[in-house]
């Protein structure tokens, strides 16, 4: 038979290849755009405040920042948390 009328059997395994790094690319761009489930900071109670204001506090925050930040990335969900609930009176210890 003819070189060019032989079939080309590397052929058949290019479909299923691009097949299963497509959708590997796309899982692994979809974790990358995930809805964060909660702040990853950690605030701590103003003073004199108890624990029930600081539950509303922390409640009104993960509310406002979801609604600043959408389906964005963690860290702009922990900073639009951790601001609200500074404004809030609460502390957010800092590494010195």
């Amino acid at each position: 038979m003819p070189a060019w009328r032989r079939p080309n059997l590397d052929m058949k395994w290019i479909a299923p290849k691009l097949a299963v790094v497509s959708v590997g690319a796309a899982l692994g761009l979809g974790a990358c755009a995930s809805i964060p489930t909660g702040p990853s900071v950690l605030v701590l109670p103003g003073a004199g405040k108890s624990f029930e204001q600081f539950q509303t506090d922390d409640a009104l925050c993960r509310q406002w920042s979801a609604q600043q930040t959408g389906t964005s990335v963690q860290v702009r969900y922990d900073i639009a948390y951790a601001q609200c609930m500074y404004a809030k009176g609460n502390q957010i210890p800092v590494a010195r």
